[in-house]
C-alpha cells in the first residue's frame, strides 16, 4: 500500500516513460506523413469523440468494480483484526485451568500463526496475475524482501507435530483454526471454561472461517476477464485512432499547426491509458504489489496486540513503510 499523500514522480515516470515514448513516435510518424506528403491523414473528430466517451464510461465501470474488490479486501482484514483482539481477550479472560498461562499462550500463539498463514496463502501467485507489471516492479525495487516462509513461521509458533500436520494439508490456515476448535472442545470437556463462554469463542472461530473464505473468494475468483480484456481493447482502439482526428482538426488551422497534434495526442492518450492501468493494479488486492492490502503490517499489528495481552517481554516492532510503501 502506498502511504504518501502524493505519488512520487519517479514512480509515475517508471511506468509512463515507455508508453509516452510510443505515443510520441506514433504521432510523429503520422504527422510526418501528413506534412511531407501533403495528404492529411485525418478523419472527422465526431466518431472519435463518441468512441472516447463510450470508452471513458466503460473504463470508469471497470475502475469502480476494481475499487470495490480492493475495499472489500480491506474490510475483511479489518474484521480479522477486530475478531483477533476479541479472541485474545476471551482466551485471557474465559479459560481457567491449573496451567492457565501456558494454555492461553498456546491459544494466542496459534492464532498468530493462523493470521500469518492466511496472509502467506493469499499472496501465492495467481495464474492470471502479471508478476512483471510495474505495480510489482516498484515493490521489488524499493523494498528488501524479508518475508518469512510458511514453514519457518509455523515451526516458530506451533509445536513441531502441529506444524508438520498443517503443512501436509493443501490449506494450512484452515487446519490451524481447526486445531483451535479442537483444543477449545477439550478445554470445555475438562470443565475449564463455562458453556456460554465456550460457545462465544466458537462463534469467533466461525467468524475467522467466514472472513478467510471471503478473502479466498476475492483471491480465487478474478475480475471477470470479459470486462478486463475488452476494457484494454477499447482503450487501445481509441488511442490508436485518436491522432487521425487530432491531425484533421489542427490541419484546418494551417500546415504549421499540424504539429500541435503531437503533444495533444500524448496528453489525451496517456490519460486514458493511465485510467486503464489504475483499474488493472487494483483488481487483485492480494498480489504483493504497490496498491495491495498491507497484510504484513496488519498481521504484525495483531501479533503486537495479542503478545501484549500475554504481557510478554519481547514484542516485535510495527512494520514501517519503506519509501512510502507498506507491505
Amino acid at each position: 500500500m502506498y502511504t504518501a499523500r502524493e505519488i512520487k514522480l519517479s514512480i509515475v515516470w517508471s511506468f509512463a516513460w515507455k508508453i509516452i515514448l510510443f505515443f510520441f513516435i506514433y504521432s510523429l510518424f503520422l504527422c510526418c506523413i501528413s506534412f511531407f506528403s501533403g495528404i492529411t491523414l485525418g478523419i472527422s473528430f465526431v466518431p472519435i469523440g463518441l468512441i472516447g466517451t463510450a470508452v471513458a464510461f466503460y473504463v470508469g465501470f471497470k475502475n469502480n468494480s476494481s475499487y470495490e474488490r480492493l475495499w472489500e479486501a480491506r474490510r475483511i482484514w479489518g474484521s480479522i483484526v477486530n475478531a483477533s483482539r476479541t479472541w485474545g481477550t476471551f482466551a485471557c479472560s474465559y479459560v481457567h485451568s491449573e496451567d492457565h498461562h501456558a494454555l492461553k499462550t498456546q491459544l494466542i500463539h496459534r492464532h498468530i500463526a493462523y493470521v500469518n498463514a492466511v496472509r502467506l496463502q493469499l499472496r501465492a501467485k495467481s495464474v492470471w496475475n502479471d508478476a512483471n507489471s510495474t505495480a510489482h516492479a516498484v515493490v521489488k525495487e524499493h523494498l528488501v524482501e524479508t518475508e518469512e516462509g510458511l514453514k519457518e513461521m509455523l515451526n516458530r509458533l506451533l509445536p513441531a507435530d502441529e506444524a508438520a500436520y498443517v503443512l501436509s494439508k493443501k490449506n494450512p490456515a484452515t487446519h490451524v483454526m481447526k486445531m483451535q476448535g479442537k483444543q477449545l472442545d477439550d478445554i470445555f470437556m475438562r470443565g475449564e471454561i463455562r458453556e456460554r463462554f465456550y460457545f462465544q469463542m466458537m462463534n469467533v472461530v466461525q467468524e475467522f472461517y467466514s472472513q478467510q473464505g471471503a478473502a479466498e473468494r476475492i483471491k480465487n475468483f478474478p475480475f471477470p476477464r470479459q470486462y478486463a480484456y475488452f476494457s484494454k481493447v477499447f482503450v487501445w482502439l481509441f488511442v490508436l485512432i485518436l491522432p487521425f482526428g487530432l491531425i484533421n482538426e489542427f490541419a484546418k488551422l494551417g500546415p504549421g499547426y499540424l504539429w500541435f497534434a503531437i503533444p495533444s495526442y500524448i496528453v489525451i492518450a496517456w490519460v486514458f491509458y493511465t485510467m486503464e492501468v489504475v483499474g488493472d493494479t487494483s483488481e487483485n488486492p492480494f498480489e504483493n504489489a504497490i496498491n495491495d492490502i498491507p497484510m504484513t503490517a496488519i498481521c504484525r499489528t495483531i501479533e503486537i496486540d495479542l503478545r501484549e495481552m500475554l504481557d510478554e517481554g519481547s514484542i516485535p516492532a510495527p512494520v514501517a513503510a519503506v519509501n512510502n510503501i507498506l507491505m
